[in-house]
C-alpha cells in the first residue's frame, strides 16, 4: 500500500511509505529555499512522486496532518502575528469566559469545516480523489512517529507528546501496545509551555518558532542565582494535577493572551537570567511531568515527540531519570516529522502492524549522481574561479584537507531530513583547530557568538569522548536530539564541537551501517590526527535552509569565504 503523509502547516513536509517503509521524506523549505516554509507542500509532493515514479492515481491514501490547520505564514507573518497579540491579553481573564466556551466552539465549527474543505480542494486540484483523503489528529501523528518509529511493538511504551499547540491541545499522555496507541489524557493549548517558550523568544527580539534554540544556547552562561529566581517565579504560574500528568497555567490568561503579562514579567530582568531561568524551568517541568507519567503507568520505556522535545538539554535530563529503561525522541521532533506519524498510523489502520518498518536513519531525501553534479557545475553562472577534480577517494581527500586545518563542505548521498545536519549536507572542520568556530562564523555561518556547533563521532570513539556507558545507554545517539556530558579529552580534541561553557556535546554517532561514506571520512581523519570526530554544522548560509541541490551548495560557495566543497566524488576548490 502506498501512503502519502502531508503536513501543510509550519515547516511543511511530505512522507511516502510503501508497505510501511519510508521511501521519501522531504521538507518544502529545501526546495523553495524559504526557511520553515509553511503551507501546502506542492513542490515536495511533485518531487516525491517524480522520484518514486508514481502519479496521484497510484497512491492508495493521502493523510493530512491535523483536523484543523491554522492559516500558514512565513517568518514575517509569524512576527506580525505575535505583534498582533500585544494588548490582546489586557483585561482578558480566562475564568470570565469559561461559560462562553461552548458558544465559541459552535461559532468555530463551521470555520473548521471550511478549513478542511479548502485543504481537501488543494489535494484534489493536485490530482488526488477525495475518497483517498483522510485527516489524522495532530497529536496522534506526533505519537505515532515516536511509537512506531523506533519501538519494539511487543513492548508496552509510554508515548508522550508536547508542543506549542495542535488541534487545540499542547500535550498528550498515551500508551502504545501491540500496535495500538491509547490516549490517557491531554492538556489544552491555553496552558502550553511550548507557546510560553515562543513568547519569551519573541520578547527577546528573536523569531518565535525558529530561534528558541538560541535561548537554550545562552542558558548555561547565566549565573545560577539569577536563573533560579526566574525559574521559581515561573513555577508559581503553573499548577500540576494531583497525579502530576497534566497542568494548568494559573494566571487567568489563555497562553495566547499572556504576551502582555510576560512582557511586564520580563521588564527590568537581565536577558541571560530570563533565558537561563526559562530553560531551567522547562527542564525541571518536563522531568517532573515525565516522571509522574512513568509513576502513574508503571511503564519505563518512553517515546517522545512534538516541538518541545527539540530541546536537547531537557532531553538529556529526561534520559537521566532514575529507573528509565529506554528513551526515544523522534528525530527533528517538530511538526515537520508529523507525516512520518501519518504514514505509520494509516499503514497500521489499513494493513496491520506487521507492515511497519521503523526507520534506522533519516537519509530520506534526494541524491544526485556524479553526472548530474558535473552538469550543474557546467551550467552554473559562477562569479569566482573554481577548479573541479574527480577524486578516486573523495573521503580520504576531504580528511586530508581537514587535517591541514581547513574547513570543507560535504554534499553526498541522500539528503538528511530535519533540522540537524547529519553529514550529507554539512560543513565540517577539525574541532581541535584554535578559533575554528570563529573562522566558520566569519566565513559562512554568522551565528550568534554564544551558540555551539555539534560533533559527528564514529562509533568506535564514543566511549573516548562521552561520559557514558554505551552498554547502559538509554538512547541511540544517531540524530543529534540529545546532549551528553563529555570526558576531559573532548575539551581539547573536540573543542570546536562542544558547548564552550558547560562542555556538553550534541553528538551524531556515525556507524558504517547508517552512513558508510561519512564513517570512512571520519576514520581517515582519525588515521591522520588520532581524533575520531569532526565539527559538524549545516551546509547553508545564515537564515536559509539546509542545501538541497548542487546549485544550492554552489550558492553557498559564491556568497561566502568557503574554499572547499566535496560534492559527490568531486572536489571543488575556489581560487584565491
Amino acid at each position: 500500500m502506498k501512503i502519502l503523509g502531508v503536513h501543510d502547516g509550519h515547516n511543511a513536509s511530505v512522507c511516502l511509505t510503501i508497505d510501511g517503509k519510508i521511501e521519501y521524506l522531504i521538507q518544502e523549505e529545501r526546495i523553495t529555499r524559504e526557511k520553515n516554509m509553511a503551507g501546502f507542500p506542492e513542490h515536495s509532493l511533485k518531487l516525491v512522486l517524480e522520484k518514486s515514479g508514481l502519479t496521484p492515481s497510484d497512491i492508495d491514501i493521502v493523510g493530512l496532518n491535523g483536523d484543523y490547520m491554522p492559516k500558514p505564514t512565513n517568518r514575517q507573518g509569524t512576527l506580525d502575528y505575535y505583534k498582533s497579540l500585544i494588548g490582546k491579553g489586557k483585561g482578558l481573564n480566562i475564568s470570565k469566559v469559561k461559560n462562553k466556551l461552548k458558544s465559541v466552539k459552535a461559532i468555530a465549527a463551521p470555520y473548521e469545516e471550511l478549513n478542511k474543505s479548502q485543504r481537501i480542494k488543494k489535494l484534489v486540484d493536485f490530482g488526488f480523489t477525495q475518497d483517498k483523503i483522510e485527516f489524522v489528529n495532530h497529536h496522534l501523528t506526533h505519537a505515532a512517529s515516536a511509537y512506531f518509529g523506533n519501538s519494539n511493538l511487543n513492548d508496552k511504551v509510554l508515548v508522550l507528546t508536547n508542543d506549542g499547540a495542535g488541534d487545540r491541545v499542547c500535550a498528550t499522555v498515551n500508551i502504545g501496545e501491540k500496535g495500538e496507541i491509547t490516549k490517557l489524557s491531554d492538556v489544552h493549548e491555553n496552558h502550553s509551555i511550548g507557546l510560553m517558550y515562543a513568547i519569551f523568544t519573541f520578547l527577546n527580539g528573536m523569531v518565535p518558532l525558529e530561534h528558541e534554540y538560541k535561548l537554550m544556547g545562552m542558558a548555561p552562561y547565566a549565573d545560577k542565582k539569577g536563573t533560579r529566581k526566574v525559574a521559581d517565579q515561573l513555577w508559581e504560574m503553573f499548577e500540576l494535577s494531583e497525579d502530576g500528568t497534566s497542568w494548568e497555567f494559573t494566571k487567568g490568561y489563555s497562553m495566547y493572551g499572556a504576551l502582555d503579562f510576560f512582557h511586564e514579567f520580563m521588564f527590568l530582568k537581565r536577558f541571560d537570567h530570563l533565558m537561563g531561568g526559562l530553560q531551567l524551568f522547562i527542564e525541571e517541568f518536563l522531568v517532573k511531568w515525565v516522571t509522574a507519567c512513568i509513576k502513574k503507568t508503571g511503564i519505563k520505556k518512553v517515546a517522545l515527540a512534538g516541538g518541545t522535545f527539540m530541546n536537547v538539554k531537557a532531553n538529556k535530563l529526561l534520559m537521566e531519570i532514575p529507573g528509565l529503561e529506554k528513551i526515544f525522541v523522534t528525530p527533528s521532533a517538530g511538526d515537520e516529522s508529523n507525516p512520518i506519524g501519518i504514514c505509520y498510523y494509516l499503514s497500521t489502520k489499513h494493513q496491520g502492524i506487521h507492515t511497519i518498518k521503523p526507520f534506522d536513519s533519516v537519509y530520506f531525501g534526494i541524491s544526485f549522481s556524479n553526472g548530474e553534479i558535473q552538469q550543474a557545475f557546467d551550467n552554473y553562472s559562477f562569479k569566482h574561479q573554481y577548479n573541479i577534480s574527480k577524486e578516486e577517494n573523495i573521503e580520504k581527500k576531504a580528511a586530508e584537507i581537514l587535517a591541514e586545518g581547513a574547513v570543507i563542505a560535504r554534499f553526498k548521498g541522500r539528503e538528511e531530513f530535519g533540522a540537524r545536519s547529519l553529514g550529507n549536507r554539512a560543513i565540517i572542520a577539525n574541532p581541535n583547530v584554535p578559533d575554528v568556530v570563529k573562522e566558520i562564523n566569519s566565513m559562512i555561518k554568522n551565528r550568534d557568538f554564544w551558540m555551539p556547533f555539534a560533533s559527528s563521532i564514529i562509533d568506535d570513539d564514543m566511549d573516548k569522548y562521552l561520559a557514558w556507558d554505551k552498554d547502559k545507554d538509554k538512547n541511540d545517539p544517531y540524530y543529534m536530539i540529545m546532549t551528553y556530558d563529555t570526558n576531559p579529552i573532548a575539551y581539547t580534541e573536540l573543542a570546536g564541537g562542544i558547548h564552550p561553557y558547560d562542555k556538553t556535546v550534541r553528538p551524531q554517532m556515525v556507524t558504517k551501517e547508517h552512513n558508510q561514506d561519512y564513517w570512512n571520512l571520519i576514520n581517515e581523519f582519525k588515521k591522520i590526527t588520532n581524533i575520531g570526530g569532526v565539527l559538524n554544522t549545516s551546509l547553508n548560509l545564515h537564515g536559509l535552509p539546509l542545501v538541497h541541490a548542487p546549485e544550492d551548495a554552489f550558492h553557498v560557495m559564491e556568497n561566502s569565504s568557503l574554499k572547499y566543497l566535496a560534492i559527490g566524488d568531486f572536489l571543488i576548490t575556489k581560487q584565491s
